[in-house]
């Protein structure tokens, strides 16, 4: 038994090296990052972009998304591994075979791990120690009261009335205006703020956008492609901002609170009305959710009342869709997703999808009620 796992050892020594020193790096790296945040943010502003100038520059090209193709070409070689495996492990010749290669195996696949585990890192980890998109555009995040939220829903709601009067905002986006615009609203919004310029790859629709909304996901971005991935079955409004929220992570904010902000800040700032109608419409979803548990059923339902038709038809309608896709799947990727945030030092989950809140509040606080 020791002579084989010490046969193991030498013949793969390289790779067993490998395979250990780099998880062990990179856990080095990110503690080192998370106990300093201008080390981290050294590397959102000077590392971390070589990335969506190479490899997103490299995958952009492409019209569909390289992360999902690669995810069905894994699965089917899974099956056809196991099913190899199924048709030798009733032969002794084929048992034989096996066995002789399980050795090699093993350390591929481990160096294979340790990769997948680096990558991500380099692309995603570090950077949620950098500094947040409030000090990077020069706002403070202060304490807000009860009626600092009513406030900033009924601003919210008067933009919404205001989009909707004044432009037409019934009919969808076609597909290639969708990722243009939001495209656009971004590379404009980082004309503004330097720590947003530069390049932006293509956001990508999912094929099987089914799929995501049974796992309760509206985008990802992918850390290992760098491509910002959308799914194409939810309700209309919910796209755009959903774009410009994957593509703020390609520019290293991988904090949910900061991609969201960011996203909000683009579609809002976008000439065109769908955009702005999208960042309207999806922050006051948040800030909503916020003042529920703060207010009283008659008050909150009050404030809600004041949104136009459409804005409630909207609102029903990507409720009754999630509700349709409710199920274990979604709790499940619910469940991961939260303690992914909570292993990245987001100590509240998918809760920090709600601080946005917090930033919308202070932004609106610091700019006198209008955008800058």
């Amino acid at each position: 038994m020791y002579l084989k796992l010490f046969s193991f050892i030498k013949v793969y020594k390289y790779f067993l090296l490998y395979a250990g020193l780099i998880p062990v790096m990179c856990m080095a790296f990110v503690l080192a990052a998370r106990n300093s945040t201008s080390l981290g943010q050294l590397y959102a502003t000077n590392v971390f972009p070589v990335f969506p100038n190479t490899f997103g520059r490299l995958f952009s090209v492409f019209p569909f998304s390289v992360l999902e193709i690669c995810i069905y070409l894994l699965i089917i070689g899974v099956i056809l591994f196991l099913f190899m495996i199924t048709s030798k492990v009733f032969t002794k010749k084929g048992r034989g075979k096996l066995l002789a290669r399980l050795p090699g195996s093993i350390a591929v696949f481990l160096c294979f791990c340790s990769t997948v585990f680096l990558i991500l890192t380099l692309t995603c980890s570090i950077n949620y120690s950098r500094d947040g998109i409030a000090k990077d555009i020069g706002i403070t995040v202060s304490p807000s009261s009860h009626e600092d939220l009513v406030k900033l829903c009924l601003l919210l709601i008067d933009d919404i009335n205001e989009i909707s009067s004044s432009s037409p905002i019934n009919e969808a986006l076609t597909a290639d205006s969708l990722k243009f615009e939001s495209k656009q609203a971004m590379i404009n919004l980082g004309k503004k703020h330097s720590s947003l310029s530069g390049y932006y790859p293509n956001p990508k629709p999912v094929i099987m956008s089914s799929w995501m909304s049974d796992i309760n996901m509206t985008g990802l971005f992918s850390p290992y492609t760098i491509e910002a991935n959308y799914n194409n079955d939810v309700v209309d409004y919910i796209k755009p901002y959903t774009i410009c929220h994957e593509l703020a992570h390609l520019k290293g904010y991988i904090c949910e609170d900061d991609a969201g902000f960011i996203a909000y800040l683009a579609c809002s700032d976008s000439d065109s009305a769908a955009l702005r109608y999208s960042g309207a419409m999806n922050a006051l979803s948040f800030a909503l959710n916020a003042l529920y548990q703060d207010s009283t059923e008659e008050e909150y339902k009050s404030i809600v009342e004041k949104l136009p038709e459409k804005a409630l038809f909207d609102l029903t309608e990507n409720q009754n869709y999630w509700e349709r896709h409710e199920g274990s799947a979604s709790r499940i990727s619910t469940a991961v997703n939260d303690n992914y945030l909570k292993a990245n030092a987001q100590a509240d989950g998918i809760k920090s999808y709600g601080r946005i809140v917090d930033l919308l509040l202070s932004y609106y606080g610091l700019n006198s009620n209008q955008l800058v």
